[in-house]
């Protein structure tokens, strides 16, 4: 009986796992992401600044 529980529970634990992992990746994706982007928007935020 104490097999099945742990099995279930490693079922469980491995389970939230995956998402947990997706999750963190899909974050660091879009931090990644806005690093990159945000100098190329700062960019015609200065020019605009440059206009007035």
């Amino acid at each position: 009986m104490k097999s099945v529980v742990l099995m279930f529970v490693g079922g469980l634990v491995g389970g939230l796992i995956g998402p947990v992992m997706a999750l963190a990746g899909g974050v660091t994706g879009c931090l990644i992401g806005r690093a990159l982007t945000h100098p190329a928007a700062a960019k015609p935020n200065e020019k605009t600044s440059a206009c007035r």
